[in-house]
């Protein structure tokens, strides 16, 4: 799931990912806010699924748009690849999460992160 996650944003350079559209969808930016709470709480109940999540995280924040929970995915990313051995590109893509944070705003994503 990791692989497939990192296939998704092999084609995209941090700059492109930074310049996607913001999310404007009522409904995606709602799915975009469950979806960051249920990782969070995966990690605690099952961490095993939690590429799962940050895959759809990842997958609907390319194809939809960012918004401010996007940056959760790209946290839970850097994280699991950092965990795998890969620390340079976990670096990166928490890196890019904070870019992110900064570019589609803290204060309606402090309800789920807490940095």
């Amino acid at each position: 799931c990791v692989q497939e996650t990192i296939m998704l944003l092999t084609t995209r350079t941090d700059e492109e990912i930074l310049n996607t559209r913001q999310m404007t969808e009522p409904t995606m930016i709602i799915a975009l806010k469950f979806l960051a709470k249920l990782e969070l709480g995966m990690t605690q109940i099952k961490p095993r699924l939690v590429p799962f999540v940050t895959q759809k995280i990842i997958e609907l924040s390319l194809t939809k748009g960012m918004s401010p929970m996007s940056p959760i995915g790209f946290v839970h990313l850097g994280a699991l690849l950092s965990k795998r051995g890969d620390i340079n590109s976990g670096y990166r893509y928490v890196k890019l999460a904070l870019s992110l944070l900064d570019k589609v705003g803290r204060e309606s994503a402090g309800e789920v992160i807490c940095f």
